[in-house]
């Protein structure tokens, strides 16, 4: 069994759309307060919210945060096997911009990421192993079990 051990400091960033319906908007204070809850049971040591655009174009010399965050989300998948898609895709789309079609990603309308210690550890919603995993379903394992699998199977306990 992998030795583990727990971090000595664990974030979570909630990326949200800037441009969400009422609905969304109800699920993003739902997901706030979850966070809030895990932070004050001391899984989390803080979060924040970033609001990021619902799509951006794939190539340009504009820099783009959002084109960043994906790369380094895009690494992390690459490295545990986890795959980013369908909830971060690419579409052809017309730019009112240049009047031109150009691959733009398109953002999932909400996103977590999980940082340990300073580094990329977990990001939902996410696939692997052929099951997806949702924001829900990874702040409801937290907030049962106190615990979460790491990327090589080892079990992670968090303080409670």
């Amino acid at each position: 069994m992998p030795k583990t051990e727990c971090p000595t400091t664990r974030r979570a960033e909630l990326f949200v759309r800037s441009d969400l319906p009422q609905p969304s908007r109800k699920r993003r204070a739902a997901i706030e307060e979850r966070l809030c809850q895990l932070q004050r049971r001391g899984v989390f040591d803080g979060f924040e919210t970033t609001t990021w655009r619902k799509r951006v174009p794939v190539e340009g010399d504009d820099a783009r945060p959002e084109r960043d965050r994906y790369n380094e989300f895009a690494e992390w998948a690459s490295e545990t096997d986890a795959c980013l898609a369908p909830f971060f895709d690419t579409r052809l789309c017309y730019s009112t911009e240049t009047g031109e079609k150009r691959t733009e990603l398109v953002m999932p309308v909400l996103c977590l990421a999980i940082y340990e210690d300073g580094k990329l550890a977990q990001v939902a919603p996410v696939g692997a192993d052929g099951k997806t995993r949702s924001v829900d379903a990874f702040l409801t394992e937290l907030a049962d079990t106190g615990t979460r699998t790491a990327a090589d199977g080892a079990t992670v306990t968090t303080a409670n």
